[in-house]
């Protein structure tokens, strides 16, 4: 199976998404996704606007853990909600431009304080395959 997916994970009072994808940066898209599908309660996101993003990160699960934050504080800051991101990787972070709504703090729905450290795993499996588990904190 190459295609991305994430799937949610029951969690002791947060909420676990276990994520995978062909390559580091669908990871991230597709993370990101899973964690506006919480935020939302899976409302619908028009891809009608965009922004960029430049982020510094110590290593690949810095970077991830960032990278969700940075889409939180998107969200829940400026109204604006992901539906999808081209990224581009850096040894020391990641560039992107967001597509996705703007002004649309109307469509979150449940609380999430931040994406976290704790039990969090990020692999690539033999295939090239990326899987990652990260816990939200809400």
């Amino acid at each position: 199976m190459n295609g991305s997916g994430h799937r949610f994970v029951d969690h002791t009072a947060d909420v676990a998404i276990e994520v995978w994808a062909p390559s580091e940066e669908a990871l991230l898209v597709e993370a990101a996704r899973a964690l506006i599908a919480v935020l939302t309660e899976d409302a619908c996101i028009e891809p009608s606007d965009q922004c960029t993003l430049d982020l510094e990160s110590t290593d690949e699960e810095d970077r991830l853990v960032r990278w969700l934050n940075e889409v939180l504080w998107l969200a829940i800051g400026k109204g604006f909600l992901l539906s999808d991101a081209d990224i581009s990787l850096h040894a020391d972070g990641l560039s992107a431009r967001i597509t996705g709504q703007k002004e649309a703090s109307d469509r979150i729905a449940s609380e999430i304080k931040s994406a976290t450290y704790h039990d969090l795993r990020l692999a690539r499996e033999p295939s090239g395959r990326y899987v990652a588990r990260v816990v939200l904190d809400v």
